[in-house]
């Protein structure tokens, strides 16, 4: 599998193109969060999902971001979207606030 990462807008909101297998299979959207902190949101396309493109595409994300200056990643996850929430735990994301809403999840670059 081959991804790549195509910026399509300048900071301080980055959406990128992600591309697997030659086509298109989803996208990212970052954002600044404050001072080195940045936050995401991520799609994959239906039939590129549990084939491993969000945390290839995420891990090439964060050592961009990284080589960028920043040094964490916040992001803010459904309680009742499981499939992601394994996926962040995965990535070395842990759990730093919960409500209603979304659980927090952090992780150091």
């Amino acid at each position: 599998m081959q991804l790549s990462l195509l910026p399509l807008d300048p900071p301080p909101c980055l959406r990128y193109f992600i591309r697997a297998d030659g086509r298109h299979a989803g996208g990212i959207t970052v954002h600044s969060v404050q001072g080195t902190q940045f936050s995401y949101g991520v799609a994959v396309s239906g039939d590129m999902r549990r084939r491993g493109v969000a945390s290839s595409a995420l891990m090439l994300l964060f050592e961009t971001m990284k080589s960028r200056g920043f040094t964490a990643c916040v992001v803010q996850i459904a309680p009742d979207n499981a499939a992601s929430l394994a996926l962040h735990r995965k990535l070395g994301f842990v759990q730093t606030g919960r409500n209603a809403q979304a659980v927090t999840m952090e992780k150091a670059l």
